[in-house]
């Protein structure tokens, strides 16, 4: 019964190509030494090498080790191959969720024993009834889509077989077939939040629903559908507006979307950038940056920055500002900024200064910094508000080159110069950009 169901599972799901070479995560418990029986009675019909893992996270005592001997028993008879590692869970867990710890340290081992053995694939023991405590868990927590169907048949380089097959059918299989396994004493014990649901709840739910991982299954799969769906919006959405890495979109775009795709588009630009995962309060501190007005910015974590600029919200690593500053003390000059190429010369280009002023006090190239101000005809304007009108990106503004005499601005390139009365000689900029076009500063950089 469990073989016909595995192979139809590895049809369905595509887990196991033609001459790969699988790795059964193996505990000792039921589940997963069914798993390994399964895969060697199917061995010559999927054309596939089985090798085993298991890892020992020493949280029980002699009860840890006496599981480890089982499985190098159990492999010895069977002529598996088998890789054993050990993972001292309290020593690195130090205060922090134990369960937690120790399956991040147990998929790190798998990963590390599948390249140690090139192999292509590892096999999980995980069950239709484990994917119901999943959901379950998942529920009391809150969760989103991917918490409502559970875990995978196949994510990445793992693999679940029994992802179909019932713990019941498990327990048969091994009575049948008179196969030993091991039992954890920590899974009769309710301190752990995984046991208590599958001893005090779960009972309670077949009751109302006997078929209940039936039940699960197919929930699972009309919510994989729908995350497919969601995942294949998202992708073209992510298509369009990254560029490096920033994603920046325009608000317009933001405001047409559906509010769960708009979150989940959201989430994974994050995830992308980032590589760490949004909680439901810091989406919805950035959804609540499209509704406002003029700049506004959020910092999520350390070192990452989603900010709205005029039309587009942007999500990016914080900004490093690298301030520079330069004194230009003889003419001609040249001036490598960031944005490009600042050439002075004398009584060519932009005036900026009469040629007696520059030899009384030279010139500065800088970047902007806070309580910078732009004189005008009849008025001044902070340098903040003047890039914000201007349509400046917030990551361009910290490059922005700016050339003072005096202590005052008197030119940006491309955005302002101060209004000047020279008489006689005088010294120049020219700007050329990183694009290589050469520029005397734009039309449209006054304002009076």
């Amino acid at each position: 019964m469990i073989k016909e169901k595995v192979l139809k599972t590895i049809r369905k799901f595509s887990l196991v190509p033609p001459g790969s070479k699988v790795i059964v995560a193996l505990s000792g418990g039921p589940d997963s030494v069914a798993l390994l029986s399964v895969l060697l009675e199917l061995k010559n019909e999927l054309q596939i090498e089985v090798e085993a893992v298991h890892v020992n996270h020493m949280l029980r005592g002699e009860e840890s080790f006496r599981d480890e001997e089982f499985v190098k028993e159990l492999c010895r008879r069977l002529k598996v191959p088998l890789t054993v590692k050990r993972v001292n869970v309290l020593d690195v867990s130090k205060g922090r969720n134990v369960e937690a710890v120790a399956r991040e340290l147990r998929y790190k081992a798998l990963y590390q024993v599948l390249k140690e053995r090139k192999g292509d694939l590892v096999a999980l023991g995980h069950t239709a009834s484990d994917l119901v405590e999943t959901v379950l868990l998942n529920l009391t927590k809150g969760t989103g889509l991917k918490g409502l169907r559970g875990f995978l048949p196949k994510r990445d380089v793992f693999i679940r077989p029994l992802f179909e097959v019932k713990r019941r059918e498990v327990e048969e299989y091994l009575k049948e077939r008179g196969i030993p396994y091991v039992v954890d004493s920590s899974n009769l014990k309710t301190d752990f939040e995984r046991n208590l649901v599958r001893l005090k709840v779960i009972p309670h739910l077949r009751e109302i629903n006997p078929s209940l991982e039936e039940a699960f299954l197919r929930s699972s799969e009309i919510l994989r559908g729908v995350e497919d769906f969601v995942s294949s919006e998202v992708e073209k959405l992510l298509k369009r507006f990254f560029k490096g890495n920033t994603f920046r979109v325009p608000i317009s775009e933001l405001k047409e979307l559906h509010p769960y795709l708009l979150t989940e588009l959201l989430s994974e630009a994050y995830r992308r950038i980032s590589g760490r995962v949004l909680s439901h309060r810091k989406v919805n501190e950035i959804v609540s940056l499209i509704k406002k007005e003029g700049f506004k910015s959020f910092i999520p974590d350390k070192g990452f920055t989603v900010y709205k600029e005029q039309d587009y919200l942007v999500i990016s690593p914080e900004d490093k500002r690298g301030d520079f500053y330069y004194q230009v003390e003889t003419i001609p000059s040249e001036v490598k900024t960031p944005l490009g190429i600042l050439r002075f010369s004398l009584n060519r280009g932009e005036p900026v200064v009469s040629e007696e002023g520059f030899k009384k006090a030279g010139i500065i190239v800088r970047s902007r910094k806070p309580g910078d101000r732009l004189k005008f005809k009849n008025f001044s304007k902070s340098l903040k508000k003047f890039l914000i009108e201007k349509r400046v990106p917030a990551t361009k503004r910290w490059e922005l080159p700016i050339v003072e005499v005096e202590g005052e601005i008197v030119y940006i390139p491309k955005l302002y110069k101060k209004d000047l009365s020279l008489s006689g000689n005088f010294v120049g900029v020219e700007f050329e950009s990183d694009g290589g076009s050469s520029d005397c500063a734009s039309g449209d950089r006054k304002e009076s």
